[in-house]
């Protein structure tokens, strides 16, 4: 049972570590997409929210290819000029799917990560620094949370779509319900969430550590994405 008491010192720290830890998780997201698009032969370029990857030299040599053997691609008769230009597409397609994978991969790597750490911690209620790094790389988790729940009130209330990110375009290379992958990563999250806050942080901060996770989270997208974000890295 959770024991609502509020310890003001804890709150500030846990809210300071919150939006840096926001700040954090974001661009570790970005880098693992970033790292896949390098090993693909990509030049990048990393934004406060996003990454680019320049793939100007496959799309004009897709382009060339594609001016030089226009009308048998065009033709209904199968040719191999045709073959080859499909193979091309499902080429590009097939690695900007595997750099969309980057970054929920390396979210979620880094969110067992922190679980594999905490196994290994004393069982006594006694935090340690490297404790509290395991549970903030755990809850990297919480990203698949916030995007389904954002996705969902998007769809509910403003009429948008009820899932987007990368897990909609890797449900939807797949093949599969676009909202295949942000239901099962975002109840995953919200699980190992849940077993954080609830089994993990000793029960005495409980409360405020839920409260310092709002305030900070919030207060961490604000401050990235609005004032500092697109300053620092526009």
């Amino acid at each position: 049972m959770i024991q609502f008491k509020f310890n003001i010192k804890h709150f500030i720290y846990f809210t300071f570590a919150f939006i840096l830890f926001t700040i954090i998780g974001t661009l570790t997201h970005e880098y693992g997409h970033i790292l896949v698009a390098k090993s693909l032969g990509y030049k990048t370029t990393l934004h406060y929210g996003s990454m680019n990857y320049n793939n100007k030299e496959a799309l004009r040599n897709l382009d060339l290819f594609y001016s030089l053997n226009e009308g048998k691609i065009k033709s209904e008769n199968s040719s191999n000029e045709k073959k080859e230009f499909k193979n091309i597409l499902k080429e590009n397609r097939k690695k900007g799917f595997w750099i969309t994978v980057g970054g929920p991969t390396q979210t979620i790597i880094t969110g067992f990560f922190g679980l594999f750490i905490l196994s290994f911690r004393k069982k006594d209620n006694s935090f340690k620094f490297m404790d509290w790094l395991a549970v903030f790389f755990s809850l990297f988790w919480l990203r698949e949370v916030f995007n389904l729940v954002t996705g969902l009130i998007h769809g509910l209330f403003l009429n948008g779509n009820y899932f987007g990110g990368d897990e909609y375009g890797i449900s939807n290379y797949l093949g599969v319900p676009v909202g295949t992958f942000s239901i099962i990563l975002g109840i995953i999250g919200l699980f190992i969430s849940i077993y954080i806050v609830f089994k993990i942080i000793p029960k005495k901060i409980q409360f405020t550590f839920i409260l310092s996770g709002l305030v900070g989270g919030l207060s961490g997208f604000y401050v990235w994405f609005l004032i500092l974000g697109p300053k620092l890295l526009p």
